[in-house]
């Protein structure tokens, strides 16, 4: 189908293709900009009580993948640290409200799910009640341009400087879109013009931020850990791997480069027919099966339960993860930890290669990058089978049970606004 489209656009006649391009502007979506940048209504709040507030797009569990997950267990964890109220603003406009995974991972750090407060939205412009402490959390760049009105409300009605929000920043978002007024306004929240406290996940992503020009008034920096629920699957130790391909498969989004991962399986298939009896799977969404040649297919696994994910990766020989990111990504890290040998990236500052014996880190995704690389890794493996398992972790903070150091600072950070 790809090819019969190309065919089309390359000889179609000049005036049929330009007829075509003004329907399809006709009919194209408005700039993301104008569906999620709103305003908010201010409903003061006279409670003096210190309160952290969390907007985010949804609590649907479905959409709880690694860097959802993060930005909540920081919330709840600041939560506790500092005694403040807890509270989650959801920015979508949701039909129903299912809490089961805040509640989970409330009650998985001995905080009772029922102090957690969600508020959803349900008009165009949000009214929130706000307090003179209420101090917010942005999860992206829309949300924390959306919450400025919010802080410049509150510091005219309760008096004083605005207090600072802060950006769990997980990727470099402006990279997600075509250079356009889009991809400006997600740069304009890395600069947004009042006290902004950046919670950065990884020092490559922070390294990164920091060289595109960026400054903001305090920068926390968190490497990334081991999923709790993952531990206990790993530290039930090694057991036999079988020859399978683990693919990140996400096809939705972009930046995890699911063309790029199609061509390297297909060359791979061609070009190394010792490994036909090589098992090739994808985990991440759900997407149809993908041909790779000679009767073979990338089959999908969707998102898998975590117990699923796990035992998964415990049996998985290879795997392979791409990224047009600076953000080093946790499929990889799971990956390499549960001794796949892994294939990924190198992008501007980031390479895993020094980060674990089991990573092979590839300067660029041609397919036949990919499709050396794969059967690199499958001849290794078969040549010795336990191979992943003996790789070494130079990162021991991944492995380390213990929360990140930084919200020890963070929480005493807060309490100091808070006193003031």
């Amino acid at each position: 189908m790809p090819q019969l489209r190309e065919f089309i656009k390359r000889n179609m006649p000049t005036g049929l293709r330009n007829a075509v391009v003004d329907v399809r502007d006709l009919f194209a979506a408005p700039a993301l900009e104008d569906i999620v940048l709103h305003d908010y209504a201010l409903a003061p709040d006279a409670d003096a009580r210190p309160r952290l507030s969390l907007v985010i797009p949804s609590v649907d569990p479905a959409g709880a993948f690694g860097g959802v997950t993060t930005a909540i267990d920081i919330f709840l964890d600041l939560c506790v640290r500092t005694g403040a109220q807890a509270r989650i603003i959801t920015d979508d406009f949701e039909r129903r409200l299912d809490r089961s995974f805040i509640d989970r991972r409330a009650a998985g750090i001995g905080l009772d799910p029922a102090s957690v407060e969600i508020a959803r939205r349900t008009t165009e412009v949000p009214t929130i009640q706000v307090r003179s402490r209420d101090i917010f959390i942005a999860y992206n760049w829309y949300i924390a341009l959306n919450v400025r009105s919010l802080i410049d409300q509150q510091a005219a009605h309760f008096g004083g400087a605005p207090r600072p929000f802060l950006y769990v920043i997980q990727d470099y978002e402006p990279l997600f879109y075509r250079l356009s007024s889009t991809h400006m306004l997600a740069r304009l929240a890395f600069d947004p013009g009042r006290p902004c406290w950046g919670l950065f996940n990884s020092s490559q992503l922070h390294a990164f931020f920091e060289a595109q020009g960026h400054q903001l008034e305090h920068s926390y920096v968190f490497e990334p850990k081991i999923p709790r629920g993952l531990r206990p699957a790993l530290e039930a130790g090694p057991i036999a791997k079988t020859k399978r391909i683990l693919v990140y498969g996400r096809p939705q989004i972009p930046r995890n480069c699911f063309p790029a991962v199609e061509k390297g399986l297909r060359l791979w298939a061609a070009r190394y027919p010792q490994f036909a009896d090589w098992d090739v799977a994808s985990a991440g969404l759900t997407h149809k099966p993908v041909p790779i040649g000679a009767g073979r297919a990338l089959r999908s696994l969707g998102k898998l339960p975590l117990e699923d994910y796990a035992n998964t990766l415990r049996t998985t020989a290879v795997g392979l993860s791409l990224m047009a990111s600076p953000h080093p990504s946790y499929p990889p890290l799971e990956m390499a930890h549960f001794g796949a040998l892994t294939i990924t990236n190198r992008y501007a500052n980031k390479d895993l290669g020094p980060l674990h014996d089991n990573f092979i880190s590839i300067p660029d995704i041609d397919a036949a990058t990919i499709a050396h690389a794969l059967a690199q890794a499958c001849e290794r493996f078969e040549a010795e089978p336990d191979i992943g398992w003996q790789g070494k972790s130079r990162m021991p903070g991944y492995l380390d049970p213990a929360e990140w150091p930084f919200l020890s600072e963070l929480a005493s950070d807060l309490k100091v606004v808070w006193d003031r």
